[in-house]
């Protein structure tokens, strides 16, 4: 009777890691799908998204290299970005 007991026990604990896995699993992939929208989202604040999306890879891709060249091109990516949010974040309080 107790063997029965321990394995009803050990059932039972590998159901509820069973759930705690498939909680974590929803969490990550619901991070993921949040940051695939973020970053489309950076498409149509960059004002590109009008082009196609070979174009846009294609561009991203060349920035990426550029990137990995020169830490010059880093910092002035960010100033520019940085600047475009601070700009953008005063436009919605403008109006």
């Amino acid at each position: 009777m107790e063997t029965h007991k321990q394995i009803k026990k050990k059932t039972q604990e590998i159901a509820r890691l069973e759930r705690r896995l498939a909680l974590e699993r929803i969490k990550k992939r619901k991070a993921q799908t949040r940051r695939k929208i973020e970053l489309g989202g950076l498409v149509v604040k960059a004002k590109m998204d009008h082009y196609a999306k070979d174009i846009i890879l294609g561009a991203l891709i060349h920035i990426q290299q550029e990137l990995e060249k020169e830490s010059g091109t880093k910092r002035l990516y960010q100033s520019i970005g940085q600047a475009a949010f601070m700009n953008h974040i005063n436009g919605d309080q403008e109006k």
